[in-house]
C-alpha cells in the first residue's frame, strides 16, 4: 500500500513543480504552497492529497468531489491530473483573486474553481457531492466554529456520502501549539480522536484518523521549532495582538512583513532537497496509528454517513 502511495505522491509533487505561482500571492504567511520555499511543507500537502487518492482507490466510478478552501487551486490541479476518470472536482475558496489565477491557470476538464466563503456554506450546496474535502482548514477555525460545519455538511451529504479532513499533528512536539499566528487549535492524534468521538462536535456516524510518518520530516520540524521557529510564531502572534484595534498600523505592518518577505522568498535555497530520500521514509498509515506518536507529521480523518 506504501507503494502505492508514494507513487501518487510523486505524481502530485511532479504536477506541482509545473505550475507557475503568481508572484502577487507571495505573502506574510508564506506565499501560496506553489511558492513556498519551506519543500517538507510542500511534500506535506502532496501527501495529503495522495491519502485521499488511496482513500477513495476503490470508490465508485463516477464521484463529486467538493473541496473546501482549495487556496491557490495548484494541488487541486495537480491531483486532478490524476484522478481516475468519472472523477470531478469542484475546488472552493472564498478569495476571488485566487480562484481567478486558478482559472486561468489550471485547465482541466474534471475540475473547476468555485467561490464559497466557509462561514456561509447552507446544506443544500451538497446535494450533489459525494466527498467533502477539508484539507488543512479545521486548524483555523476555533472548535465550536468546526464543529458547526461538520453538522453543516452532514446535513447536507446525502446517505453513505462523507469527508476527508487533513491537519498537521502535533504529537511529536514538545508544546501543544506551535504559536502560529492563523491557527486556533492544533491537534494530536489523541485530541483529534476526542473531538471526533463527541457526537456535539461530529454528527457522522462513523470515523477513522489515518496518520501521514515520517521519522526523518518529523525531527526535523520539531528541531526547526526548538531552534527559533516557536519564539518567531509567538513574536508575530504578539504583534498581531498589539495592532489589532488599529487599521494604520495593521496596514504599516502588512506592507513591512510582505516586503521582507518577497526578499527573503528571493534569496537561494540552503542545499538541496533530495526528494528521494524524504518518499523512502513517507508512509500513510492505516494500521494501529496511535502507536506513531514520534514520527507523525499529518493526521488525515475519514467521515462516513451511514447508507440507508
Amino acid at each position: 500500500m506504501n507503494k502505492a502511495f508514494r507513487r501518487q505522491v510523486r505524481a502530485i509533487w511532479e504536477g506541482l513543480e509545473q505550475v507557475q505561482g503568481a508572484d502577487e500571492f507571495a505573502n506574510i504567511e508564506g506565499g501560496s504552497i506553489e511558492q513556498h520555499r519551506d519543500r517538507r511543507l510542500q511534500l506535506h500537502h502532496c501527501a495529503n492529497y495522495a491519502a485521499i487518492l488511496i482513500l477513495l482507490s476503490e470508490a465508485e466510478q463516477h464521484l463529486n468531489i467538493l473541496e473546501i478552501g482549495c487556496g491557490s487551486g495548484a494541488l487541486s490541479y495537480a491531483s486532478a491530473r490524476i484522478m481516475p476518470s468519472g472523477w470531478k472536482l469542484t475546488a472552493t475558496d472564498y478569495s476571488l483573486p485566487l480562484l481567478e489565477h486558478a482559472r486561468r491557470q489550471y485547465q482541466s476538464d474534471n475540475l473547476r474553481f468555485e467561490q464559497l466563503d466557509l462561514r456561509a456554506l447552507r446544506p443544500e450546496q451538497l446535494r450533489e457531492t459525494d466527498i467533502v474535502l477539508f484539507l488543512e482548514v479545521i486548524e483555523h477555525l476555533p472548535r465550536d466554529q468546526a464543529a458547526g460545519l461538520l453538522h453543516t455538511i452532514y446535513q447536507g451529504l446525502r446517505p453513505g456520502a462523507g469527508l476527508i479532513l487533513t491537519t498537521l499533528d502535533r504529537s511529536p512536539f514538545p508544546r501543544a501549539f506551535s504559536g502560529y499566528a492563523p491557527h486556533f487549535v492544533e491537534y494530536t492524534y489523541k485530541t483529534m480522536v476526542e473531538f471526533l468521538a463527541s457526537p456535539e462536535n461530529n454528527p457522522f456516524e462513523r470515523f477513522r484518523v489515518f496518520r501521514l510518518v515520517s521519522p526523518r520530516i518529523a525531527a526535523e520540524a520539531v528541531r526547526a521549532e526548538k531552534r527559533g521557529g516557536y519564539l518567531i510564531n509567538r513574536s508575530y502572534r504578539l504583534i498581531l495582538a498589539l495592532i489589532r484595534k488599529s487599521h494604520a498600523a495593521q496596514g504599516i505592518w502588512r506592507a513591512v512583513s510582505t516586503f521582507f518577505f518577497r526578499l527573503y522568498h528571493r534569496l537561494p535555497q540552503n542545499g538541496r532537497f533530495e526528494l528521494e530520500e524524504y518518499l523512502d521514509s513517507l508512509e500513510f498509515i492505516r494500521e494501529n496509528p496511535a502507536l506513531r506518536n514520534k514520527d507523525s507529521f499529518g493526521l488525515v480523518a475519514l467521515l462516513e454517513k451511514d447508507k440507508p
